[in-house]
């Protein structure tokens, strides 16, 4: 029997996968790996065989760029995400029929469950969602991905998550339709979301950013972040020397987002930075910008961000749950700057813990804004304050064995041994 973990979505869906895969297969679990071309190499880093997807993620970064009114509403985006998963349902139903045998288990993130637990039915095996935050139905605000929207009714709480929860779990509906079909099963009669709580639900996040609900269910697991193994990879010679050239510099960034902010978004960072007095590490928005740029701006491919994130003076992200989490492990100051969906929450925790000033929406952000958050976050009355109080909740959360607790949990749940 095998595993088989679908990273459908960008590198913050696809590289816990990976690493969970990696873990398996070093402890003599067969584990593959299912995710799109570009991120072929990232999720064969660890260890895992890959079964890679036909197609990539950049119509989805173009939807968005065409559709800007869309992308800065959280039913647009909803909207733009679920358009993007029926682009890619029939190459991934593909890849995931390949990889996917008799009695195999089959793990899928938010986008990826409903179809997980179709493949699990068709072929005798077992299914669990792998969620990265916190999306489930629960009355603690904290708790929430959402938690902007909360009320002091605990009902209207639960009964708005819920309902979240179903929309959420109803994005990757195209997939399920497609998989459905392609296997010769009916089409599915009622939500998603309620499939999806009938099996293992497993929470990779750290409870101290994602505080687990006392109100969730025997079914749902908090199992921890899956941090990659350390030491996993090393830095450029072109980035090491930059980084040895002169003080830290600040990590300003959006992740798989990087390539919507366009060619310009290097001579932005280059102001921002001369007006906050500091040099910056960025995502290059393409192959041909990787380097140094204009001013004191050095822009980065393919790079670690565990062995980056901590030779900076602070790290600016879009406040995804990879970066939101790396962020912390590193021990350095960090804020986020959130386009949408989970992103507001975790920038709001990061705040919460006091590892950095409140979230700053990308939107609003000019380069006069920006080099002001730069300042405030490593230069400013408050950054000793940061400092120290990341270097503590850093030290907490490296603590935190996510991937093994995980791997625990499914040996418990049989998701590992024989169905």
């Amino acid at each position: 029997m095998a595993v088989v973990l679908i990273g459908l979505g960008s590198r913050g869906d696809v590289q816990p996968m990976a690493v969970l895969g990696g873990e398996l297969v070093r402890r003599g679990v067969r584990a593959r790996v299912v995710a799109l071309e570009e991120y072929a190499g990232l999720a064969g880093r660890y260890g895992a065989e890959v079964v890679p997807v036909r197609a990539t993620l950049q119509s989805a970064l173009e939807g968005a760029a065409r559709h800007r009114h869309l992308a800065g509403t959280p039913a647009g985006q909803g909207w733009l995400l679920r358009r993007w998963v029926r682009e890619v349902s029939r190459p991934f139903v593909d890849a995931t029929l390949q990889a996917a045998g008799p009695g195999d288990s089959l793990l899928g993130g938010v986008l990826a469950a409903g179809g997980a637990a179709v493949a699990a039915e068709a072929l005798g095996g077992r299914s669990a969602t792998v969620l990265f935050t916190g999306q489930l139905p629960t009355s603690y605000a904290e708790s929430h991905c959402f938690n902007r929207w909360f009320r002091p009714w605990d009902a209207y709480n639960r009964w708005g998550t819920a309902l979240s929860w179903r929309v959420a779990a109803a994005l990757g509906d195209p997939l399920v339709a497609e998989l459905r079909s392609r296997v010769g099963l009916p089409p599915r009669q009622g939500p998603t979301s309620e499939a999806l709580d009938r099996h293992p639900i497993l929470v990779a996040a750290s409870p101290t950013l994602v505080p687990p609900p006392p109100d969730r269910p025997p079914t749902v697991h908090h199992t921890g972040f899956l941090a990659p193994p350390d030491g996993e990879a090393t830095l450029p010679e072109g980035l090491m020397s930059f980084l040895s050239s002169g003080e830290p510099p600040v990590y300003v960034g959006a992740g798989s987002l990087a390539p919507s902010t366009g060619e310009g978004g290097l001579e932005f960072l280059a102001e921002a930075g001369r007006r906050a007095g500091r040099r910056i590490v960025t995502i290059a928005p393409s192959p041909a910008h990787v380097g140094a740029g204009p001013g004191e701006v050095y822009a980065v491919s393919d790079v670690s961000f565990e062995q980056l994130f901590p030779r900076t003076a602070g790290v600016i992200h879009h406040g995804g749950a990879g970066s939101a989490h790396t962020g912390l492990r590193s021990g350095r100051p960090s804020v986020a700057v959130p386009f949408g969906v989970d992103q507001p929450y975790h920038g709001g925790r990061l705040a919460a813990l006091g590892v950095g000033p409140a979230p700053v929406p990308f939107g609003s952000l000019g380069p006069q804004r920006l080099a002001r958050l730069i300042s405030d976050l490593v230069d400013g009355p408050e950054a000793p304050r940061y400092r120290d109080r990341a270097r503590e909740v850093g030290a907490t959360v490296r603590e935190e064995d996510g991937v093994g607790r995980t791997i625990e949990v499914m040996e418990r749940v049989g998701l590992i041994g024989s169905p």
